[in-house]
């Protein structure tokens, strides 16, 4: 009888955590406008505390502290847009040769499929006309969607501004609101310990999305180097959008590479230039897995590859690309808590890699 007792609570423990577990998903899916800019806020604020504390240390009052800081960190961003917007009309300006390379590549295509297929060029180019009619119906929607994207990115990046400039202003009442609840409801005790869980997952923070962003700065330089050196046109552009796309664990660093690579292979008539171009994003790659970020960010959130594979792909499930950028910092929060909390060490020691 016990032993049928003991069973039912053990299923009824589990049916719990597995029904949290939906809700949990559930909230974060359908929540995903409203979580997502709080999210990204949350980080930046916890990466821009120290460079706030200091204008502090010097004088300035926290609000306006919080906003030169914030303002000064959109101005950075500001100006990365507008480089890459103007090296992609730069890159506009060659569209007439891509296009006559399309085409030649196109004509090459039709005769091998003609030859090894025996599929006559009309019927292929009346399946391709019939393809481009549809893409044409369908590009009237694709600008206006443009337009409302764009819009609302603006609109995110205000909301996450001025999420940005609030947290900092408000952060000593937010970790004064955890520390209240800590005390209420664990007792006196818990408070110094939570009071040092909370410090140490800000520092980490901070360092992690730091680290990120100077391995980006450090990539950039790299693939501008590289590129220019091996000779393809718009190096600026490609190794800006590579390094930024590299944020995105183990999938960004290769998909930076194929972007480069298939780009040679339509603007040139030789393999011997995307075959360099692939043999130095390689390079690149394992500079940046063993060295780069192993000591600049490695050392800041010590995630198992399993996990980050795993948190990544969810990410992507939940909140799409915010989901596979902001899900690892998030992991790497939780690891901390984690490891702080004795019931819960198990699961820090789990998702580890130390």
């Amino acid at each position: 009888m016990n032993a049928d007792k003991t069973k039912f609570t053990v299923l009824g423990g589990i049916n719990q955590v597995l029904l949290l577990l939906v809700l949990i998903f559930f909230i974060l899916h359908f929540a995903k406008a409203f979580l997502v800019p709080i999210a990204v806020s949350g980080l930046i604020a916890m990466l821009l505390v120290p460079v706030c504390v200091k204008l502090e240390k010097w004088g300035i009052k926290r609000a306006l502290a919080a906003s030169i800081t914030v303002l000064l960190t959109l101005l950075l961003i500001s100006t990365v847009v507008y480089v890459l917007i103007n090296e992609l009309i730069n890159l506009g300006t060659g569209m007439a040769v891509l296009g006559d390379r399309l085409n030649t590549m196109l004509d090459n295509g039709h005769a091998f499929i003609s030859e090894h297929f025996n599929v006559s060029k009309v019927k292929q180019k009346e399946y391709l006309q019939r393809q481009v009619s549809e893409w044409s119906d369908s590009a009237g929607k694709v600008v206006s969607g443009a337009f409302f994207s764009i819009v609302y990115i603006l609109g995110n990046m205000l909301i996450v501004t001025v999420y940005t400039i609030l947290i900092l202003i408000y952060r000593s009442r937010i970790k004064n609101f955890v520390l209240q609840l800590v005390n209420k409801y664990a007792g006196t005790g818990e408070v110094a310990h939570t009071k040092f869980i909370v410090d140490e997952i800000t520092q980490i923070s901070s360092l992690y999305v730091g680290g990120v962003f100077l391995v980006v700065f450090i990539l950039s330089i790299i693939y501008f180097i590289g590129l220019t050196i091996i000779g393809v046109e718009n190096a600026l552009f490609f190794a800006i959008v590579a390094a930024l796309i590299n944020v995105i664990p183990y999938i960004g660093s290769v998909a930076g590479g194929i972007i480069v690579v298939l780009y040679t292979l339509i603007t040139r008539d030789t393999l011997t230039l995307p075959v360099i171009v692939t043999v130095f994003f390689t390079v690149v790659q394992q500079l940046d897995s063993y060295v780069l970020t192993p000591n600049i960010t490695g050392g800041k959130v010590r995630l198992g590859p399993l996990f980050t594979i795993m948190v990544l792909l969810l990410g992507g499930m939940v909140w799409g690309v915010a989901g596979m950028i902001l899900f690892i910092p998030i992991l790497g929060i939780l690891k901390v808590i984690f490891d702080n909390v004795d019931p819960l060490k198990p699961y820090g020691y789990l998702i580890g890699d130390t």
